[in-house]
C-alpha cells in the first residue's frame, strides 16, 4: 500500500468506528403507544360539555396535533370537543342578540324604564297616547320621545287603589303631575329643546285589571326628532351644577309665568304670582350665598347674587301693591333690575347650558 506523504504508518491510522447493530423493531411497542387513548381528547370533550370553551378549544386543538403525530386513538373525541365549543359558540351568540333585541323591544307603555327613548304610537289628543308596541332606540339614534318617570294615582286609605278611576281622572291626574316630575327629570329647562313638552300615557281598563295603575310621564319632541338623551337630574350634574339649578329654578319658573301673566293675564294671577316670587327671590339669594363656589366661577357668582339683592326689595314691593296699575308698574321695575349676562355669565362659569336646547356642555 501507497503510504508516502501521510506521515502515518498504517498502525497508526485511527481505528473505523463499528457500526451498531440494528436494534429489532417491536410491533407490540408501537401497538400500546397506538392503542392508547390520547387524554387530551377526554379533556376537550369533557370541557366542550360543561361549557368551558378555551379549555375545550386548547385540548382539542392539542389532540390533533398529537394524534396524528403518534397515532393515538381520540380522534373523534377530540372532534366532537370542539364541535361542542363550536355550538356554545353560537348559543352564547344567539342568547346575546335575543337579550339586545328584548332590551331594545317594550311590549307596550307601561313596561318602559326611565331614560328610554323610543318613538312614541299615534296620539290620542294632544297630550296622551294610546295603547300599542313600541321599539326602544338608542337615545342617540334619532327618536321623539323619552321616558322621564311614573306618576301614581292617589291610592284609598290602606294601600287598596279601587276599581278603574277612568281616562278622565287619570288624564286630570297627569296634566299636573307630569309636570313637575319631568322637572327633577331635566333639572335644567334651558338644555331642552323648544319644542319638547311634557306629555303622558294612562293605562286603560284592561291594563288596571292586570295591575299597571302608574301613569307614564314622557318628555316628547313635537316637531324635530331627538338625537341625545335629555335627562340632566341629580346622577348626570355635579355638585355645584346641582346647587345652583335648585336654587335658581322655582324664580326661574316664576319669573316666566309672571311674563305671560303682565301680557294680559288677570291681576288676581298676577299679584298671586308675585307674592310667591317674593318669597323664592329671597330664597334663592340665600342659597347663592352658601359657598364657596368653584374659584373660577366665584366671580360671576358674586356679580349674580349682587344683581339678586338688588333686586329682592322691588319684589317685596311688588308683593305689597294695591291696584292692577301700581302692580305692573312695580312687577316691570322689578324685572328690569339686573343684567341677563350676569346669569349666563354664571352658567358658563358652571359649565352649564347657556341657549335653549344646548345640551349640558362635556355630555
Amino acid at each position: 500500500m501507497h503510504t508516502e506523504g501521510t506521515g502515518l504508518e498504517p498502525a497508526d491510522w485511527p481505528e473505523r468506528p463499528r457500526s451498531r447493530p440494528p436494534v429489532e423493531w417491536d410491533p407490540d411497542l408501537d401497538r400500546d403507544q397506538r392503542d392508547e387513548l390520547s387524554g387530551f381528547a377526554v379533556a376537550s370533550l369533557v370541557f366542550g360539555l360543561i361549557g368551558g370553551l378555551l379549555f375545550s378549544l386548547v385540548f382539542g386543538v392539542a389532540a390533533l396535533v398529537k394524534i396524528k403525530q403518534t397515532g393515538q386513538r381520540g380522534k373523534g373525541l377530540a372532534v366532537a370537543g370542539l364541535v361542542l365549543t363550536g355550538v356554545w359558540l353560537v348559543v352564547i351568540a344567539l342568547v346575546y342578540g335575543v337579550n339586545r333585541y328584548v332590551a331594545h323591544r317594550a311590549q307596550d307603555m307601561v313596561s318602559l324604564q326611565i331614560g328610554q327613548c323610543f318613538d312614541p304610537p299615534a296620539a290620542d289628543g294632544d297630550d296622551a297616547f294610546v295603547p300599542g308596541p313600541i321599539t326602544t332606540l338608542p337615545c342617540t339614534q334619532p327618536h321623539r320621545a323619552e321616558m322621564a318617570g311614573w306618576l301614581s294615582f292617589a291610592e284609598r286609605p290602606g294601600g287598596d287603589v279601587g276599581g278603574y278611576p277612568g281616562a278622565a281622572a287619570l288624564v286630570q291626574r297627569a296634566e299636573t303631575g307630569c309636570p313637575l316630575l319631568t322637572r327633577n327629570h331635566v333639572l335644567d329647562p334651558l338644555s331642552l329643546p323648544p319644542d319638547v313638552h311634557p306629555r303622558w300615557y294612562v293605562p286603560r281598563d284592561s291594563e288596571w285589571v292586570r295591575g299597571s295603575h302608574d301613569i307614564t310621564c314622557l318628555l316628547v319632541a313635537d316637531r324635530s326628532p331627538l338625537s341625545r338623551p335629555l335627562r340632566e337630574n341629580a346622577a348626570v350634574v355635579n355638585a355645584d351644577q346641582l346647587r345652583f339649578l335648585l336654587a335658581i329654578r322655582d324664580c326661574a319658573e316664576l319669573t316666566t309665568r309672571i311674563d305671560a301673566l303682565r301680557a294680559g293675564g288677570p291681576s288676581a294671577d298676577l299679584g298671586k304670582a308675585t307674592k310667591e316670587i317674593a318669597l323664592s327671590w329671597s330664597n334663592m339669594e340665600l342659597e347663592l350665598r352658601v359657598g364657596p363656589w368653584p374659584s373660577a366661577a366665584q366671580p360671576a357668582m358674586d356679580q349674580l347674587i349682587a344683581d339678586v339683592a338688588a333686586a329682592r326689595p322691588l319684589w317685596q314691593e311688588a308683593a305689597a301693591a294695591t291696584g292692577d296699575d301700581d302692580l305692573r308698574d312695580r312687577v316691570q321695575r322689578a324685572r328690569q333690575l339686573g343684567s341677563p349676562e350676569h346669569i349666563l355669565a354664571a352658567r358658563r362659569a358652571l359649565r352649564l347650558s347657556t341657549t335653549q336646547g344646548e345640551p349640558l356642555p362635556g355630555s
